[in-house]
């Protein structure tokens, strides 16, 4: 193998390697889904009141489609006083007055405005010591009917994004394959000028 050839074929893998990682990179940062970043009540919160409503904020703004927040009280029933109300990134539900003593749960799924469902859940407490964490957040890649009685997330905001493994894995294979080009291209190449000057 010549110097010459050498060098061209380093540079054609170089160039196909950054190629593959900027790929790779824009892939992962696309795949990001919306997070909730803030609440009221906050989690695990005592309350000495019972609040007017129940407030989400998140990344970004959510779809206006399948939301769905449910606030269970220790029996399960719901205490909210109507659905849920979208203003860009903040997500709020009314709550019935006066909420008796006790543990409730909001459990909240929304649309990410990457089009994948995200889910949740926030215990607090209403003079009274907020419930513990519920277990297992559903799949953001499930279906976009929002069904807040399904299992739930036991952090504030979790998340899971299981769908991104296909998409990631296509990803690879073609960063993969244009290394693959780019090197071979190379070869031809130098083993054409080769038999030129042979000749």
């Amino acid at each position: 193998m010549t110097s010459s050839f050498r060098r061209a074929l380093g540079r054609a893998v170089a160039v196909s390697s950054f190629a593959g990682l900027m790929l790779l990179g824009s892939s992962t940062v696309a795949s990001a889904h919306d997070q909730l970043i803030d609440s009221d009540p906050d989690g695990d919160q005592r309350l000495e009141q019972t609040p007017v409503e129940i407030r989400l904020e998140f990344s970004a703004e959510v779809m206006d489609v399948g939301a769905a927040v449910v606030v269970a009280d220790a029996a399960g029933e719901d205490r909210a006083a109507g659905a849920p109300v979208i203003d860009g990134r903040v997500v709020t539900v009314p709550l019935e007055p006066d909420l008796p003593d006790g543990g409730y749960t909001v459990r909240w799924r929304v649309v990410s405005s990457d089009g994948h469902p995200i889910a949740g859940s926030i215990p607090f407490g209403v003079r009274d010591d907020p419930p513990s964490a519920s277990p297992a957040a559903p799949s953001a890649t499930s279906s976009t009917t929002a069904d807040p009685q399904g299992p739930q997330a036991g952090a504030e905001g979790s998340t899971a994004a299981s769908g991104d493994g296909p998409l990631r894995t296509v990803l690879v294979a073609a960063a993969g394959a244009g290394i693959a080009a780019g090197v071979y291209a190379v070869v031809l190449v130098v083993r054409r000028r080769a038999l030129t000057r042979a000749r």
